[in-house]
């Protein structure tokens, strides 16, 4: 991420999360305010705002959260 006067903005290389839905992915490209993000798992793009904040649809995922949620996914997978 990259924060300006401007704001705080996703950069290329930035592990990010859909809100609403939970699906991960990397931003590949920025242009112009935009990002195109690569989906995890199936290697779609998909278009969102560069600018983070409350309102945005996506969220960048640290390492601690990515251990989180691979700890989710799992006990899900268990049946736990």
């Amino acid at each position: 991420m990259e924060t300006n006067a401007e704001g705080t903005y996703f950069q290329e290389g930035d592990h990010m999360r859909i809100k609403r839905t939970g699906e991960t992915g990397r931003v590949n490209a920025t242009d112009g305010g935009v990002v195109y993000v690569l989906m995890d798992g199936t290697n779609e793009t998909r278009l969102f705002s560069a600018r983070a904040g409350e309102d945005a649809s996506i969220e960048l995922v640290t390492p601690e959260a990515e251990e989180t949620m691979l700890e989710r996914e799992e006990t899900r997978r268990e049946g736990v």
